[in-house]
């Protein structure tokens, strides 16, 4: 059998070299030349959590041929109709598309390829990509895979045995509920980015923590709409940061303080759209994370005003026409008071 790693950054590339090292057949697609040239030449290196490098092979998009067998998908988001353009045409009736990707991708890649070929996945690992060849693993992660239809089914079980040599894999009959709450995490994490601060000085740092816990309390809202159970990862307990009452904020922030001490002692302290934007200098996924809140509420009839002003700035950063700093947190608690008053949420 073989596995194809479609998208060999940060996520592809970290746990497609684990499955490697384990001895399973593995390549990588990546869009990047001069990555692929080097993963053929000299290897895919792992560093920081782990330090080894794997031998495997690697192709150009327009190299990849068919029928595939296990494909999990780590390119951006924004990158999806075209990595399906090369992979639809690929498809064989025991194709397995699993998504490693943020956002919420899997409706879409359903609706192209058919929702039998697709597994959800919730990814919670740091990684980095840093030079061709090279991808940084920051800490231990977690992956939950799940069928669309909420069965646990003898093939959801096979790529829970495969993501085990990367991970600590887990399936479950909720997917949706871990992507939900990845979708509203993503609004703290782009508030890291359009910051230099970490995730832990951001994060647990009191003078924020209302604009931040009222950036996840517009999320939860969405959620409890649309009846969907989040679900909990590495302390980060959305449902504890939608306080509807005074009572309820202390803990608000307690649950923020444990999510901000998660981050204390890792490698990666500090988010990959903040890497997007102060490093790497190009577009971020946050059309596809904080932009896919913010249209699910306009779709719902809720006001989401401070994940639309979040929205804002991570595009005019992007632009080049506003800078990264504490400021842009100081406009998001200014928008809240005027909003919300003494709320520290949209309840």
């Amino acid at each position: 059998m073989t596995i194809t790693i479609y998208g060999a950054g940060a996520i592809g590339g970290c746990v497609g070299a684990y499955i490697a090292r384990a001895g399973e057949t593995v390549q990588f697609v990546d869009r990047m030349a001069d990555h692929v040239a080097a993963i053929n030449a000299t290897g895919l290196k792992i560093s920081g959590f782990d330090d080894f490098t794997v031998s495997a092979r690697a192709c150009m998009p327009a190299e990849l041929r068919g029928p595939l067998e296990i494909v999990f998908l780590a390119v951006k988001s924004q990158d999806t109709a075209d990595a399906l353009g090369v992979i639809s045409p690929l498809v064989g009736p025991d194709t397995v598309v699993v998504s490693l990707q943020n956002g919420m991708n899997e409706h879409v890649i359903a609706a192209r390829i058919g929702a039998e070929h697709v597994i959800a996945a919730f990814v919670s690992l740091a990684a980095d990509w840093q030079v061709p060849g090279h991808i940084e693993h920051g800490a231990a992660g977690n992956i939950w895979v799940g069928e669309l239809d909420g069965r646990i089914t003898q093939r959801l079980m096979n790529i829970q045995r495969l993501l085990k040599h990367a991970v600590t894999a887990h399936t479950t009959e909720n997917i949706f509920g871990y992507l939900w709450t990845k979708q509203i995490d993503s609004s703290l994490m782009f508030a890291q980015a359009v910051t230099d601060e970490t995730y832990f000085d951001l994060y647990g740092n009191a003078r924020y923590q209302t604009a931040l816990i009222a950036l996840v309390a517009e999320g939860v809202d969405l959620a409890h709409d649309a009846g969907v159970r989040l679900e909990v990862f590495d302390d980060f307990e959305a449902i504890k940061m939608w306080p509807r009452t005074a009572a309820e904020e202390p803990e608000a922030r307690a649950a923020l303080n444990r999510f901000a001490d998660v981050f204390r002692t890792r490698l990666k302290v500090r988010s990959g759209p903040w890497r997007d934007l102060a490093v790497r200098k190009r577009p971020t996924e946050v059309d596809h994370m904080v932009g896919w809140l913010v249209a699910e509420g306009h779709r719902r009839g809720f006001a989401v005003p401070l994940n639309e002003r979040l929205l804002q700035q991570v595009k005019e950063i992007e632009k080049g026409v506003r800078a990264r700093g504490l400021h842009n947190i100081d406009e998001l608690e200014n928008l809240r008071r005027q909003v919300y008053g003494d709320r520290t949420g949209s309840s």
